[in-house]
């Protein structure tokens, strides 16, 4: 099995060139300008809903630029399973309520091709680097272990929860959701558990940083939830579980800046 650190193929780094390009299209045009896209998206979008999957999709196009600049396995390894998971769960929740797609039949037919293109690239990525081992790093400290495997049952554990009883976990976020919206927001929550995952066996810099900056910008959620507040005033503020939701994220971000700095300590 090989153990160094090589190119990836030019497909798989096109196809994330591409995707990059589409994440910061949807997520920036979500969260930044949504009155703009919001009426170009495959479905009807209410203001906590447009810019929450804003904050998701940019977050989601950190890794996937990782991959795009770095190029090589030993961010790959790390990236090319967190969007394989990430895309398959999202078409899998897109064909089970594909009677909601209705808004754009244009942005919708994108959005397929989309993901099913993109899971499948992984998928024969998966299996063409099968056989490749983990780049060598420094063994992690036995805290951040520690960390990373909390994140695994944490996050890992509320996203399968929010995918199988949308209704009863989604019950204390700031604003309601229906079970469609709730199983697509599974994968906030169970990409970057993976991520943890597969960092507890073996990190690199590389892939430490990677992840660090992907959940950074996973918190750009409770940023969204203070601006679309700041206009239509529905949050209750005081309620235990608008706190909760506001902590789980902090702590996303948290995560980030740890693995950052462990990043730029190794390097």
């Amino acid at each position: 099995m090989a153990t160094s650190d090589p190119p990836v193929t030019r497909l798989l780094r096109g196809v994330t060139a591409v995707e990059v390009l589409v994440l910061i299209v949807s997520g920036g045009g979500l969260f930044f300008l949504p009155t703009l896209l919001g009426p170009l998206w495959p479905w009807a979008l209410a203001p906590f809903n447009t810019r929450f999957l804003g904050g998701v999709y940019l977050a989601s196009m950190v890794s996937a630029a990782a991959l795009a600049y770095v190029g090589r396995w030993g961010v790959a390894r790390l990236i090319v399973p967190m969007i394989f998971v990430f895309t398959a769960i999202v078409l899998g929740v897109s064909v089970g309520y594909a009677d909601r797609f209705t808004q754009s039949p244009l942005s919708t037919l994108a959005w397929f091709v989309l993901y099913v293109g993109i899971p499948l690239n992984a998928l024969y990525h998966l299996w063409i680097y099968r056989k490749m081992l983990p780049v060598p790093g420094a063994p992690l400290p036995s805290w951040l272990r520690i960390l990373l495997g909390a994140q695994v049952l944490a996050l890992g554990g509320y996203g399968v929860l929010l995918f199988a009883a949308p209704g009863t976990a989604s019950g204390f976020w700031p604003w309601a959701l229906d079970d469609f919206h709730a199983r697509m927001y599974s994968v906030a929550f169970i990409t970057p558990a993976l991520g943890a995952w597969l960092l507890l066996r073996s990190a690199s810099a590389p892939e430490l940083r990677a992840l660090g900056f992907t959940q950074i910008v996973g918190g750009l959620p409770i940023v969204g939830l203070i601006i679309v507040d700041s206009v239509v005033q529905r949050v209750s503020w005081s309620a235990a579980g608008t706190w909760l939701w506001i902590v789980l994220f902090g702590a996303v971000f948290g995560m980030g800046m740890t693995l950052l700095w462990q990043a730029r300590a190794r390097r």
